[in-house]
């Protein structure tokens, strides 16, 4: 249980930075691959740099997304010759952002609603489904942010995260039993952003979210052999690793350039331990139990950084060209990569175009495609007393996001 509630757990946030992390959460930033936050072109500033709010004209500034999320079926072959598929996964979410004028001079409110992750894995072959048979998760996150501004070059932001995360995970351990589990939790953190604009063509930028103690309450239904069945509270803590991001753009004329560099401290994640509030001393005492159930799951993970290119192109005064790159650091080592989520190393190529209906109305269409790397897993369980080694092939995340933007 606990290595499939653990990746749940670590998906929920925007720092997932070899699992299925959604950090695009506009049209604009899924056409420029997340590289937005150098320069804002909308009511995103209030996620992505609510420093950039004062750089926003002087009105309200709204915008709402619809994204659909695919999640290719994933490939993994063991070293036996034996190849198992998952199920695709889709999914629909919507976001939005809103920013305030100045209601008092020099200060703007902004208020971002986010889904920093939706991910759906089944693995219905026995020898998979023992460990990862089926998980769903759903999150949602809220930022309220405020700026300031300094002088005329230099604004910085402050903001409070609450993330709201729900998941549901099952897992059939043949004929040694079957457990099924649910679990929500709310925490809590903060973001804080700075820009600094020496010239108006020339944009610099830094980003801070902070770590997170995430904490998921839940209950456990869970029967194995020989009576001895699991049918009461569980409870997890983790840490979410801080992560720094620094950035830079300069408009030549009709095109602008946009640079991200993105430091997750994944190496907070050292283990995760799970505890059981209504454990009698025969769970305690049973190897059983312990091995599927109580086990500290070790993870060992390490700091990672991505990288992220975006290009803009002003068509004209109504239309407008996105594209961009991203390049997306693993996490975990073959060791300690698993079925529920086989972290690899990724890269992300994205497009998007916003059009200008009247000076008030915008729509903007993105469209991200990840290519995720093959790689070898050596510790996946396929029974209480075996590993399954075997190579996971390479896999696909597509989303496409519409966004209406509206001042006034």
């Amino acid at each position: 249980m606990k290595r499939v509630l653990l990746s749940i757990v670590a998906t929920c946030s925007l720092l997932n930075a070899g699992g299925y992390k959604i950090p695009e959460q506009s049209a604009d930033s899924l056409g420029l691959a997340a590289s937005n936050v150098a320069f804002s072109f909308g009511a995103d500033a209030a996620y992505f740099n609510p420093a950039n709010m004062m750089f926003l004209d002087g009105l309200h500034h709204f915008e709402s997304t619809l994204g659909w999320f695919h999640i290719n079926k994933l490939e993994f072959k063991s070293d036996d010759g034996k190849s198992y598929s998952s199920k695709k996964f889709d999914s629909l979410a919507g976001t939005f952002s809103f920013v305030t004028p100045e209601i008092y001079e020099n200060w703007r409110f902004g208020l971002a609603l986010a889904v920093p992750a939706a991910v759906g894995v089944s693995w219905e072959d026995p020898a998979t489904a023992f460990t990862a048979k089926r998980f769903k998760l759903q999150v949602v996150e809220l930022n309220p942010t405020v700026a300031y501004r300094i002088n005329d070059k230099l604004a910085v932001a402050l903001g409070a995260r609450g993330v709201y995360t729900k998941g549901k995970i099952a897992s059939d351990f043949g004929r040694f039993g079957y457990r099924e589990i649910q679990g929500d939790g709310i925490n809590y953190g903060y973001n804080v952003a700075l820009t600094y604009r020496p010239i108006e063509e020339l944009s610099f930028a830094v980003t801070y979210r902070s770590k997170v103690n995430l904490e998921l309450k839940g209950h456990t239904n869970a029967d194995f052999i020989g009576g001895l069945n699991y049918h009461g509270k569980t409870t997890v803590e983790i840490p979410l690793p801080a992560q720094l991001v620094l950035a830079t753009g300069y408009k030549f004329s009709d095109l602008t350039l946009l640079l991200a560099f993105e430091r997750t401290y994944w190496s907070k994640f050292k283990e995760y331990d799970f505890e059981y509030g209504d454990k009698t001393a025969a769970h305690t005492n049973s190897r059983l139990f312990k091995g599927l159930m109580d086990d500290p799951v070790i993870k060992n993970a390490k700091d990672t950084n991505t990288y992220r290119l975006g290009l803009t192109y002003d068509v004209n005064e109504k239309f407008r060209l996105m594209a961009g790159f991203a390049y997306d650091e693993d996490i975990t080592s073959s060791k300690h990569t698993g079925l529920e989520l086989p972290n690899t190393t990724s890269k992300v190529y994205s497009f998007g175009v916003n059009y200008k209906f009247t000076p008030n109305l915008e729509m903007a269409l993105g469209y991200v495609y990840q290519h995720r790397d093959k790689k070898r897993a050596t510790g996946i369980t396929n029974s209480i007393a075996t590993k399954m080694s075997g190579e996971f092939d390479t896999g696909t995340i597509q989303i496409l996001g519409t966004t209406f933007k509206y001042t006034f």
